[in-house]
């Protein structure tokens, strides 16, 4: 079996450091690496077209430096994974915006996981969640969304913690690519249950629920833990993952709840503890 991976760059640090990431994660495995640029008018490459001011051009130019860059990247990536005879990979350049260029390939293509670093070019500092990042996951992305926090350096994946409500039935889940990095990567899945208090309890639906994500995980080394939300779910979280050393959290997005409340918590996100995370978005059924 062969996996196809997207992979978004811009070609800053960031972006190449979750390339690299990602072929470590899959080091195992038969992979083909599709990296994408997608650029406009925006493109930072703009700032050094001394050309005449002419769309064609311009896109030409664009499109040219993209090509440039693109091979650089596929030269280096081959070099530093040692040139993994399971491995392969693809560059690709399209014009246009990062949502429609990533949805539009992901149609075309059958692509098991699209892997982006949380920030870039034109990322803040303190802030986990690039622009682009949030744009790609709200966008109802058919495709679970890998997420490598700045500066990241693989290590293997022995925990794996995923966040679950137990309020949506498992044919709504897309956990196959959860069983599959555990399987791989021999992992302990840690099953997060978030409650807004510790003697809160769970309904017969949500039982149910819990039961039938047992059942799906069997043979799997599996933990159920239940943790009490403070001010903020997003530092409850990271706090859990530190603590108990999870080496990739994962939680589906359904719009209108809990992953979309994160997203809009009104907090500067504290990165002593997000740095060492990688989150894996799955898309939900809905």
């Amino acid at each position: 079996m062969t996996h196809n991976i997207l992979v978004t760059t811009d070609f800053s640090y960031d972006s190449y450091n979750a390339l690299f990431y990602v072929t470590q994660l899959y080091k195992n495995q038969k992979c083909i690496f599709h990296i994408l640029y997608a650029f406009n008018h925006q493109s930072h490459f703009k700032q050094k077209y001394n050309g005449v001011n002419n769309t064609k051009e311009l896109n030409k130019f664009l499109n040219n430096r993209a090509k440039e860059c693109l091979l650089e990247t596929y030269h280096k990536i081959v070099s530093d994974t040692e040139q993994n005879v399971l491995h392969k990979f693809k560059t690709i350049s399209i014009h246009g915006t990062l949502e429609k260029a990533v949805k539009s390939y992901i149609g075309q293509h059958t692509i098991k996981l699209l892997v982006m670093g949380t920030k870039g070019r034109t990322g803040a500092m303190d802030i986990f969640f690039g622009g682009n990042t949030i744009q790609i996951v709200k966008s109802k992305i058919d495709c679970p969304v890998l997420c490598i926090p700045k500066q990241m350096d693989f290590r293997p994946i022995s925990n794996f913690g995923f966040i679950s409500s137990y309020k949506h039935s498992l044919e709504k889940y897309s956990l196959s690519i959860v069983k599959s990095l555990i399987a791989i990567n021999h992992s302990h899945l840690h099953i997060i249950h978030m409650a807004d208090g510790l003697n809160e309890a769970i309904d017969a639906a949500q039982e149910k629920n819990k039961e039938l994500l047992s059942d799906y995980f069997t043979n799997l080394k599996v933990t159920f833990k239940t943790i009490s939300s403070k001010k903020s779910k997003a530092k409850t979280i990271a706090e859990f993952a530190k603590n108990n050393s999870i080496d990739i959290l994962a939680m589906c997005y359904y719009p209108h709840y809990f992953l979309d409340k994160l997203f809009r918590e009104p907090i500067v996100l504290d990165l002593s503890i997000y740095s060492d995370i990688p989150l894996l978005i799955l898309a939900s059924q809905e």
